[in-house]
């Protein structure tokens, strides 16, 4: 979906949407509903953060179990792939709990049921949590990684991660190490035809890793979100996955994160939330200055590492 496609699709879900700018629309409904609704061939990117299994339902005493993961939600996955542009990526965030003395496994199972659905498994990140809630587990650890697992609808997926480009963490004796390594060298043809070498010392800026980074989100939680991740976190996929412009869905959108994410570097967005007390946050979110860096620096850098506490 091109520019103006996109602003048109804007266009006509803004008088449905409980909140919007002029990048993007908050729709309050049934995720699996609303999607049904949208064209398909239409996202750039879908990332979201599903209810993890356990977790209560909104208000009504259930819980999130499995049934909901094999039914309902792989109903929802199946209408993503639909959506997703052939180009496109879905960044599915989710860890399954612990039960008894046992880890669960459907955060696996799931990857294998989305590729029965056709999607291709891309990538899985770690997303590794310098500070995890405290807590007594017995004979575990504390709990400090969750996964992201990037799938796409074709192997000609976008993939953008000079726009993700971090300073390289490399001291002088590390350098030194790197000039005497063969692969660092290059021959050089000079006109007296003698052949000298260069070396070469490796460049300032270099792509991240598979492992992020980032602390759990310590904000004020005005809303009472139960399970909220960090900006920083679909702010890595946004600008590894899309350009300026491009149209970002979040399906359960939560206060809106993704959509923080999208309105930070410029692009458009879509989300859809089940709970209007959770979704009626996000205006707040985005008048916080120190959410929206210069878009100047899309593109060129990593941009501004802004900490949130």
């Amino acid at each position: 979906m091109g520019p103006e496609a996109a602003e048109a699709l804007l266009q006509q879900l803004r008088p449905k949407g409980i909140f919007g700018t002029s990048r993007g629309v908050s729709l309050v409904g049934d995720a699996l509903e609303t999607l049904r609704t949208l064209p398909p061939n239409t996202f750039d990117l879908v990332v979201t953060s599903p209810p993890y299994d356990g977790q209560p339902r909104y208000g009504d005493g259930e819980r999130y179990d499995r049934d909901w993961y094999e039914g309902y939600f792989l109903d929802v996955t199946r209408e993503v792939h639909r959506l997703l542009r052939p180009r496109g990526s879905f960044v599915l965030n989710y860890r399954s709990k612990r039960g008894g003395s046992e880890r669960g496994t459907l955060q696996y199972e799931l990857v294998f049921a989305l590729r029965r659905q056709g999607f291709l498994f891309c990538e899985d990140f770690v997303w590794g949590k310098p500070s995890p809630p405290p807590g007594r587990f017995r004979r575990f650890l504390k709990d400090a990684v969750e996964y992201c697992y990037q799938f796409a609808k074709t192997e000609d997926w976008q993939f953008f991660p000079e726009q993700c480009l971090l300073p390289a963490r490399w001291d002088a004796k590390d350098r030194a190490r790197r000039r005497a390594l063969p692969q660092n060298y290059v021959r050089v043809s000079e006109p007296s035809g003698q052949g000298r070498r260069r070396a070469l010392a490796g460049p300032d800026l270099v792509r991240p890793s598979t492992l992020l980074l980032f602390e759990p989100e310590f904000a004020k939680n005005p809303t009472e979100h139960p399970a909220r991740f960090p900006v920083e976190l679909p702010e890595f996929f946004v600008r590894l996955l899309t350009r300026p412009g491009d149209l970002v869905l979040d399906p359960f959108a939560g206060t809106g994160t993704t959509a923080v994410a999208a309105e930070r570097w410029g692009r458009r967005w879509v989300l859809c939330e089940a709970d209007a007390r959770y979704a009626r946050g996000l205006p707040a979110r985005l008048e916080t200055p120190r959410l929206r860096p210069p878009l100047a620096t899309a593109g060129r850098r990593a941009g501004p590492r802004t900490r949130h506490p």
